[in-house]
Parts: C-alpha cells; structure tokens; sequence
C-alpha cells in the first residue's frame, strides 16, 4: 500500500465526506508513509476549521438595519445629473474642437490678405493672353492667382466692348 499515496483521495473530496471504508484505508496508509501522514492531518484540522466556523452565527449589530435602509433611501432620493450635463460631458470634445477650428478659420479668413481689384490696377494690366491661361497653364512655373485669371478671361477692354 505505500505505493499507493492518499493524497489523490484526500484532493478529490473533502475530508468530511469520506466514508468509513476510505477512512480506514487513509489509517492505515499513513502508519507507513510519512508523506501522507502530514496530508492527512492538515485535511483532518482544515475540516475541524471550516465546520467549526460554518457552525457560528455572527449577529449584525443593532443599528446595521437602520444605516443599510438608510443609504438605500440616500441612493434613491439623490436627484440624478441632468440631462443637459451628461450631454456636455459625452461632446465636450466634440464640441470644443469644434469651437477652436471656427476660430482659426475665421482668423485666416480674416487676416490673409486678398487681392482686390483697386490693387491689381496699381500692379498694371494682365500681361497674359485668354489661350495662354487655358491652354498653357500647365507649362509655366509661374503660378497665377484667381484674379489674374478671371481678369484675363474677362477683360474689360476686350474686342467685342464687354
């Protein structure tokens, strides 16, 4: 029998629910066998523990009754957050972002300098031809503003007097 260790049986249930024939054997196993000896006598005190401490009965103090009622009451009365303010927190970047980007595209918007026309005058009359712009855009390095464009394709000393 000191091949066979107890440890498996002692392992698989607990100590309290070993019938009067595993018993005997687990006995007679740990006279030879020191191993399972210490196995033994730990399942045998953990099981005296634990029915030990499942067989008292703790008595909750006489205002826990009142204080758990009370926090109860304390939760359900307390108003919740409105609406509006749990909105807010969901958007708040959302909306902040928002905010900052109006900011700055009305700040370009505002302080880059356009070109009008009073200052295209000063400059000189457009030196580029209408078939230039369209058909040779592409070609030059030059870069030509919007108005430069439209003051070409649309100048007022054109030919036909529009």
């Amino acid at each position: 029998m000191s091949e066979n260790h107890i440890t498996n049986l002692l392992d698989a249930k607990p100590f309290s629910d070993l019938n009067e024939e595993e018993i005997s054997t687990v006995r007679s196993h740990v006279i030879t066998c020191f191993e399972c000896r210490s196995a033994y006598e730990s399942a045998k005190i953990t099981s005296s523990l634990l029915e030990a401490r499942t067989s008292e009965t703790v008595e909750a103090g006489p205002f826990f009754k009142t204080r758990v009622m009370a926090e109860i009451r304390a939760r359900r009365l307390a108003s919740e957050e409105p609406a509006l303010m749990r909105m807010w927190k969901s958007a708040r970047a959302l909306v902040t972002t928002m905010a900052l980007l109006l900011v700055v595209l009305a700040g370009i918007t505002i302080f880059t300098r356009a070109t009008d026309p009073q200052e295209a005058a000063l400059v000189g009359p457009s030196m580029y031809s209408p078939e230039y712009v369209v058909l040779a855009r592409g070609d030059s390095d030059d870069d030509l503003t919007n108005y430069q464009v439209l003051e070409t394709i649309y100048d007022p000393e054109d030919s036909d007097g529009q």
